[in-house]
């Protein structure tokens, strides 16, 4: 999941690796570098916007990549920075939202995973972040982000799940709004600190827009869209596609 609501990624901080162990981090870097590797493009800098817990980052720099994190998150930035610390390599993170973010120079690349541009609600706020990607990537640059489609959050049923471990107890519910096209999550935790318990509350929300509207916005902030595929593959994205991929290259102004 996201990360671009400054109330959300708060205290589930503490307890979302846990939560998302299963998460295939290696499997979609993989996938990454065979969609870059098709384009001949070979990227050195790349930037991970909303980087959250910074697994996606982590695996970049284990990979040699110069990586540079972005994330609105306080909380999940400073696991990013341990993690790295752990590691003994070198990255480096900024605290800001996606909609308005500048990093004081050009990178090669940048992406952005599971499903982090959901987490824009409004058209506007869709159209600010490739405003933002493009003023800080390098003509010839490459931006590739995945995205929920509209027909997959609208079938995500109304559910509530239980999880837990061994210091923590999170109560996970599913509900979609069909007149916002918002699918909602709400988190009730519990985390074990110190040997007491504390309680956390959190809302998540997420939009999907269709895909002819992501291409037009990406082309109106200077892209050209090179494709936009169905999960993990070469094929084109189709109307049973659930989470698609899209590849855009910074063109010259």
């Amino acid at each position: 999941m996201a990360r671009s609501s400054k109330k959300s990624y708060i205290h589930f901080a503490d307890i979302y690796d846990q939560v998302m162990a299963d998460v295939p981090y290696r499997r979609w870097l993989d996938y990454i570098q065979s969609v870059w590797s098709f384009l001949g493009f070979s990227p050195v800098t790349v930037l991970d916007l909303a980087c959250g817990t910074g697994n996606m980052t982590l695996e970049l720099a284990l990979r040699g990549y110069d990586v540079m994190g972005v994330d609105s998150s306080a909380t999940m930035l400073a696991v990013a920075q341990r993690k790295f610390q752990a590691h003994g390599l070198k990255g480096e993170f900024l605290q800001s939202d996606m909609r308005d973010f500048t990093i004081g120079k050009e990178v090669d690349a940048v992406v952005s995973v599971f499903d982090s541009l959901n987490y824009l609600l409004e058209p506007s706020d869709v159209k600010k972040t490739f405003a933002c990607v493009a003023q800080c990537l390098r003509v010839g640059g490459v931006f590739l982000f995945d995205v929920n489609t509209p027909e997959r959050l609208a079938i995500i049923p109304k559910e509530t799940h239980i999880m837990e471990g061994s210091d923590y107890y999170l109560v996970w519910s599913d509900s979609y709004d069909c007149s916002r096209e918002w699918w909602r999550v709400k988190l009730t935790g519990f985390i074990k600190d110190a040997g007491a318990w504390r309680r956390f509350d959190e809302i998540h929300r997420e939009r999907a827009f269709p895909l002819d509207s992501l291409s037009e916005w990406l082309t109106g902030a200077g892209f050209e869209v090179m494709a936009v595929y169905d999960s993990l593959s070469f094929r084109p994205a189709g109307d049973s596609t659930s989470r698609a991929y899209f590849v855009a290259r910074k063109e010259a102004p």
